[in-house]
């Protein structure tokens, strides 16, 4: 497994995932009048949008050291629903141009990165393993769980794009008990 295939396409993926939960989000705050888009977990969080567009800029924040290259000022963000869509898109546009022989070999390139406000010193591997794609997974929870705390109709499957359940499942009524 190369550090390209254990991010790139990750992120490729989940970024996928997140741009049909969007669209899920915009649908029914639409139908619903609930607004969404800035809804949080808590008053001192970040909101809907934020949460996607900092896990959009952990997958830059990802490459680009590895590139040697500084992270680019993406279209959209976090302004209505098609800011957001724009974000997302110009994200994987982004990702859809690194090229994997770029990155081959930067396991070791030294990486010095901000997290709040301490500064932290990584190889290219530790960066992303240890990093950059749980800070991605965090803000896509993060996105996941808001949009469920307002009655938005996803799930694991939406999450994941993996899981598959048969309508109108749910957990605590499964033979397993709670989920």
């Amino acid at each position: 497994m190369t550090l390209y295939s254990a991010s790139v396409p990750v992120f490729q993926h989940y970024l996928q995932c997140l741009r049909t939960l969007v669209d899920v989000a915009d649908n029914y705050e639409q139908s619903t009048g609930k607004p969404v888009l800035k809804a949080a977990l808590a008053e001192d969080m970040f909101g809907f949008a934020q949460q996607v567009t900092i896990a959009c800029g952990f997958t830059v924040r990802a490459c680009c050291p590895l590139l040697g290259l500084e992270p680019p000022q993406l279209a959209g963000g976090d302004r209505d629903w098609t800011a957001l869509r724009e974000r997302i898109d110009a994200t994987l546009l982004f990702l859809a141009q690194v090229d994997p022989d770029a990155i081959a070999g930067a396991e070791e390139v030294p990486v010095q990165t901000t997290a709040g406000f301490a500064t932290h010193n990584f190889s290219g591997a530790d960066f992303v393993s240890n990093y950059a794609m749980p800070n991605f997974f965090f803000h896509l929870c993060m996105a996941h769980a808001i949009l469920r705390s307002q009655g938005v109709p996803v799930g694991k499957q939406d999450f994941d794009g993996f899981h598959a359940y048969p309508s109108g499942f749910s957990f605590l009524s499964s033979p397993e008990g709670k989920g």
